[in-house]
């Protein structure tokens, strides 16, 4: 049963890895990054994706009017972990153009793309639980109140079923 899960996972991240890489018009010289996902552009955290940047803390501290010992908390969080969000998302752009020149070499190995979206599979999982870590810390600086309200805001933003 578990070897039937495995391909599942293994047939589903190489599927979603060979869309990612499909030929297309030559992007490399565009402007236009991780950071424009609708994550990004709602948050105005250009460059800092879902927990960094002084948009997301100004507007956390505004709208669940956080202390400044609180805020000061949060932002230390958030700074301990810029380092790793970096290097994973650096990990993730690499992988990213790997599946892309494997594809538009024409010269598929099926080991070389299984080996790609495994490691894309892994990066994800990481990026989760880095996600993960990093909101529950922020989440034991608030208050109950303040807990609720952020989760009554996540819903309104269509984040709903989402940790």
């Amino acid at each position: 049963m578990k070897s039937i899960a495995k391909i599942v996972l293994i047939s589903g991240l190489l599927a979603s890895s060979m869309v990612l890489a499909a030929p297309g018009p030559d992007n490399s010289n565009s402007t236009k990054t991780w950071h424009d996902c609708h994550h990004g552009r709602h948050s105005g955290m250009k460059g800092e994706g879902m927990h960094g940047g002084e948009k997301f803390l100004d507007r956390m501290t505004d709208r669940l009017k956080l202390t400044a010992e609180q805020r000061s908390s949060v932002q230390a969080v958030l700074q301990k972990s810029q380092p790793q969000r970096a290097n994973l998302r650096e990990k993730m752009q690499t992988n990213r153009k790997a599946l892309k020149q494997l594809a538009r070499s024409g010269k598929s190995d099926s080991s070389q793309v299984a080996a790609l979206a495994q490691e894309r599979g892994q990066l994800v999982a990481d990026l989760i639980v880095q996600r993960s870590k990093v909101r529950g810390e922020i989440q034991d600086i608030l208050t109950d109140a303040q807990r609720e309200q952020m989760n009554q805001m996540r819903e309104k933003s269509g984040h709903r079923g989402k940790s």
